[in-house]
């Protein structure tokens, strides 16, 4: 009497024995290079995106129109940073400049009162 296949599902709770386990590595090593296989193309593929989209940009010459808002909206946003750092550098700068002058004051009478 021959033996009847038996799923692998069917044998879950008996023990593994040696070919079971070479081909549950197998198994787990093509689920692992899938996985890479996915994590490297998905930036693959919004790399190809972007240089397409640029591409089509420079084709129908709507890039140079696009960078130079692009470039006043850059301006705009460097002049209020500048403006803000002005703001907050400016009480700093004039603390520094009191203390200096503060300093230069007393350093000046300390010479002259100790010539005497």
């Amino acid at each position: 009497m021959e033996k009847e296949p038996r799923l692998f599902l069917d044998r879950l709770n008996e023990p593994l024995e040696g070919s079971d386990m070479v081909t549950l590595r197998d198994l787990s090593l093509i689920l692992l290079a899938c996985g890479a296989f996915v994590m490297a193309l998905v930036p693959l593929a919004l790399l190809g995106g972007t240089v397409y989209g640029l591409w089509r940009l420079r084709q129908h010459q709507n890039l140079p129109s696009w960078l130079r808002l692009t470039q006043a909206y850059l301006a705009l946003g460097r002049a209020y940073v500048e403006s803000a750092m002005q703001a907050v550098v400016k009480p700093v700068f004039w603390v520094h400049s009191v203390l200096t002058t503060a300093q230069r004051w007393l350093r000046a009478i300390s010479t002259v009162g100790g010539d005497r």
